[in-house]
């Protein structure tokens, strides 16, 4: 495996540490302004600060006589209505990021005129906003950002990211309610949502659309599902997760939207962090760096801030998979069971770096305008080499000799005595970035605040190393054996074994280069104009305020892929350095009881060297561009495009219901679509010679999407939320391309042997394929959504109830198609293949309840703990036949207890979630149900304050040392078992 490229220097290469050791509690809670307000009559004192800080006022009942405090200093406009309204009779709700709504409490009867006090010294200047770096304390601020919004939400700020241990933004977010996170070797990539897949979460960056990375390690591809593994978690302020929709929130998330918070120059005061660490992979033995330095500037006046910060860590990760690659049906004894197509056994190792830089900047122009800009940067390169043995199975167990053992339909056990070992080898480098930029303002007309913003995203996802599989076959003689045992419950097989002797290269036949090369490019230009005017509301359902906008967005997908067979270059001997390795002794001591030994290996140099693509291109190495594309890669090619256009009215109100407190929103958004697709299909002509033909669609669809909720303060702790809603998905990007992808084992079978292949299958052929549909139809949901909240000392409490009922959902249908493969001879063949394409032929519902909770004790023990149980089925229209949704786990709960006293923190965090359907499938494709075993991973995070501004910090994640487990469609027809094995981490982090 190719090493990963030099790295940036310590001192450059570092990672966004403000999130860690000094973001403020909440952007909005620590936007400082300088302000000068006297004591006097409290509407015209609320009224002159919301207008210096820009924020909204519903002021209830105001009566004469009501005076307020005068404020003075540096200081947030939150922390301002505090210090004004304290010890007066008005009381105070924020409702919102920008919204404040007071009335007057009533008193059954005045007590007495107290004694007149002497007057109080008014305070020049205030102290700074304080950082909240307790794991506890951050915890109280998502409980008090919870209860102010107007929706149903939840989130994690950065220093909750931080203070329990995660590799990324999906693993910190897994300890939300409502939240299951899916992993991939052994680190989380993607977030399901309230019973509902990472499909239908709409991600956002700083509530503008970001492009999406690509899966491009093997055919199965992720479309519009965030790849939470490119992103680092430590340039971030946080993540909001809203789950009851409004108007003017981005469309897309039938499950929720997560909005992914940076940080701004105006967020708090100036500072400098640095971090460094490493991070040990415990299979690997390699420590990685992980170090970071960010900081802000504010000028003298506070109308004028700069925030930067950049970033790197590395990992070194093994992880072994024992797997059975796909069943076939086959005939023993005159009976039909399920038999593996073959056994294999793969020691993968990964070397990932994350580099990350962000760049805030705010200017406060006038009183009445400011601007914003945002950038970030993020790269994650994944350098991956799989050593693998296949051993093949399928019909050889019905030749002579050979015997099996089957249990409930499905052999479990076997032996052959003339089968064949194939000794391959994959190598790729992966590279993924993501660019994202916008530029925003912030202009007061008036009563008016109007928001324009513009924004743009890049994710790019190329093979810098295409996939290269090395690939040599013994002779068909070998015999060898396998017995399954209880795998499916102990998550360990009983035997792999063979007498061959697998670290001879000699017994191989000679090597074979198979090379694909894949880009994808995803880019997003959005415009968006909101304008917002405050109203006083007066008694039940008035309004608050007025909101309108529109969004305008310019999507594009461009996905290119390139097969090709390499030659060996004249005068290269396979025998002379071909094989140079040997897998390590360990692997698979926790995944088989009996297992084969170490095997020869190939050496990526050798191969490098040795050959090269005929005609095309002197190496192994091509882009895409590099290579004139064949009508099969453009059969797996394809490039969609999407116009968007939405327009929204929101109407906020406050007032009582039935003597109690309320405020919420209601309002519609129109959404109007335009998607053009292109991509080809190979056919024959008149005369049967082989040609392309373009496959291009053109549609569109317009949908309104009304929505309301609702809160009522029950009483000061308990807030009860009512929510209905219509949302949308659109199908995935990878569902609505017009391509064509036969089975890669398939395509090559049928180029090297051509009609012979069709007639007469090798064993291990399979004639099944995948595919798009350009004229699909959005996802459309109505939602019903019940949240019940109870604030307590040290504490809080949620209840949440969801329904969503969703109709043209979209399910894969299998169905014959004839199509033209290319042979090496040169004369086109038809074959049948068992095409599977996306259709809205289906109705789906999700139906389930969250539980969120956390407590302190004064003894510094406390519990921050959630869960999520889900009912969720999709039913085919045509068939009448219930599905499973993808990505969906009946019960998913986090425990997380922490200590705190002193300098001293600990903080472990137990996740699990039952099985679920994954549309990942690590098998590459041919897997009628890809289902991932129950799981849990147990983290911890210990940090001790060593002086005022520097801390230690010691964590461990997966002590357990979890087997991940995988079947197809149930138990008994086992498909994978995998193990990452145990990493720590040590770091120090510096508030300069």
């Amino acid at each position: 495996m190719k090493p990963l490229a030099p790295s940036l220097p310590v001192g450059v290469a570092a990672a966004f540490g403000l999130a860690l050791a000094a973001s403020p509690a909440a952007a909005q809670d620590a936007d400082l302004r300088n302000l000068d307000i006297p004591a006097q009559d409290a509407s015209a004192a609320l009224v002159e600060l919301c207008l210096a800080a820009d924020c909204e006022l519903v002021f209830l009942g105001p009566r004469p006589g009501l005076r307020t405090r005068a404020v003075r200093g540096r200081m947030s406009w939150r922390t301002a209505v505090r210090r004004m309204l304290q010890g007066s009779d008005l009381r105070y709700r924020f409702v919102g990021p920008r919204g404040v709504r007071v009335w007057a409490e009533v008193r059954a009867a005045p007590p007495p005129a107290p004694p007149p006090a002497p007057p109080e010294a008014e305070p020049t200047e205030l102290e700074p906003v304080v950082v909240l770096g307790r794991f506890s304390e951050q915890i109280d601020e998502a409980v008090r950002r919870k209860r102010e919004a107007d929706v149903i939400s939840d989130g994690v700020s950065a220093a909750r990211i931080g203070e329990a241990p995660a590799a990324n933004l999906a693993e910190a977010l897994q300890r939300v309610p409502g939240v299951a996170i899916e992993r991939e070797v052994g680190e989380g990539q993607f977030v399901s949502v309230r019973g509902l897949g990472p499909l239908f979460q709409s991600v956002t960056l700083n509530g503008a659309p970001v492009a999406f990375n690509e899966n491009i390690r093997n055919s199965t591809q992720s479309g519009r599902q965030f790849r939470f593994r490119a992103l680092s978690a430590d340039l971030l302020a946080g993540a909001r997760l809203t789950k009851s929709a409004t108007p003017d929130l981005i469309d897309g998330g039938i499950g929720a939207n997560i909005d992914i918070e940076t940080v701004g120059g105006l967020d708090g005061e100036p500072f400098l962090t640095v971090r460094a660490g490493a991070g040990l992979e415990r299979r690997t033995g390699r420590l990685g760096p992980d170090v970071s330095v960010a900081g802000r500037l504010v000028s003298a006046d506070g109308e004028r801030g700069v925030v930067a910060g950049v970033a790197q860590e590395e990992r070194s990760v093994l992880y072994d998979r024992f797997q059975i690659q796909r069943y076939r049906d086959l005939a023993l004894e005159g009976v039909t069971v399920a038999a593996p197509n073959d056994v294999r056994t793969t020691v993968e190792r990964e070397d990932r770096r994350r580099r990350s830089a962000f760049l805030g900047a705010d200017w406060r122009l006038s009183p009445t305008l400011s601007l914003d800009v945002d950038a970030l940067a993020s790269t994650f390169d994944n350098a991956i080499r799989e050593d693998r043995l296949v051993f093949g199975l399928g019909e050889r167990l019905q030749a002579p000799g050979a015997s099996a053992r089957v249990r409930d339909g499905v052999v479990v056990a076997g032996a052959v005595a003339d089968g064949e070992i194939d000794n391959n080898t994959e190598f790729s480098d992966q590279s993924h970035l993501n660019l994202a930029a916008s530029v925003g303002a912030v202009w007061r007309r008036g009563n008016w605040r109007i928001t324009p913003r513009l924004s743009g995203s890049l994710a790019r996802s190329v093979l810098d190393t295409p996939l290269q599989r090395i690939s040599a076959t013994s002779a068909s003689d070998v015999a060898w054996a396998f017995d399954l045992g209880d795998a499916a419950t102990r998550r360990r097989a009983a035997r792999l074994s063979t007498g061959f002797d697998l670290l001879d290269p000699a017994l191989l036949g000679p090597p074979r280069l198979h090379v694909r090369a894949v880009e994808s490019r995803d880019d997003d230009v959005t415009a968006r104009l909101d304008a917002r005017r405050p109203l006083q509301g007066r008694g039940p359902g008035g309004l608050s305020a007025v909101q309108v906008g529109f969004q305008i967005s310019d999507r594009n997908r461009d996905y290119q892929r390139r097969d090709r067979e390499a030659a060996l270059r004249p005068g290269f001997d396979p025998a002379a350095g071909a094989y140079a390795a040997a897998t390590p002794d360990a692997v698979f001591e926790r995944l088989l009881t009996v297992r084969p030994g170490p095997w020869i290996t190939a050496g990526s140099d050798w191969f490098e060297t040795a050959f090269v693509i005929p005609g095309e291109f002197d190496g192994v190495s091509p882009r895409p561009r590099d290579l004139a594309p064949t009508g099969a890669d453009l059969q797996n090619s394809y490039r969609v495009g999407e116009r968007i256009a939405a327009a929204y009215v929101r109407l906020d109100v406050a007032g009582e219901l039935g003597g109690r407190p309320t405020f919420g929103n209601l309002g519609v958004r129109l959404v109007d679509v335009r998607t053009a697709v292109e991509g080809s299909i190979l056919g024959v002509d008149a005369d049967g010679v082989l040609e392309v033909r373009p496959a291009g669609h053109a549609g569109s669809h317009r949908v309104w999407l009304p929505s309301a909720n609702l809160a009522i303060e029950l009483d000061e702790d308990r807030l009860l939320r009512l929510a209905v809603s219509r949302t949308i998905t659109r199908p995935s990007l990878a569902d609505l391309r017009s391509a064509t992808v036969p089975a890669s084992t398939l395509v090559r079978a049928i180029f090297d042997r051509g009609q012979a292949e069709i007639d007469d299958p090798a064993p291990g052929t399979i004639f099944t394929g995948v595919g798009g549909n350009p004229a699909l139809r959005p996802y459309r949901s109505t939602n019903y959504d019940l949240s019940w909240e109870w604030s307590f000392p040290r504490g809080a409490l949620s209840v949440a109830a969801f329904h969503k009922s969703i109709d043209d959902f979209i399910l894969t249908v299998e169905a014959p198609e004839a199509l033209v493969f290319e042979t090496r001879a040169g004369a086109a063949v038809t074959a049948e293949v068992m095409m599977s394409r996306p259709r809205n032929v289906g109705h789906a519902r999700t139906t389930g309840l969250e539980l969120g909770f956390n407590h302190r004790l004064p003894s510094g023990l406390g519990l921050w703990a959630s869960a999520t149980w889900t009912r969720a089925s999709a039913t085919d229209r045509t068939s009448g036949a219930r599905r499973e949704l993808a990505g969906v786990s009946d019960l998913a709960w986090s425990l997380n207890p922490y200590f705190e006293r002193g300098p001293f923190e600990l903080a472990l965090s137990w996740s699990w979630r039952s099985a679920f359907r994954s549309e990942a499938d690590m098998q590459g494709g041919g897997v009628s149900s890809f289902v991932v075993a129950p799981a849990g991973y147990l983290d911890a995070q210990a940090t001790w304050d060593i002086g005022p501004a520097a801390q230690l910090v010691v964590g461990a994640t997966n002590l357990t040392d979890a087997t991940d487990m995988a079947w197809e469609g149930d138990r008994s027809r086992l498909l994978q078992l995998g193990r990452a094995g145990r990493s720590f981490s040590l770091g120090l982090r510096w508030r300069l």
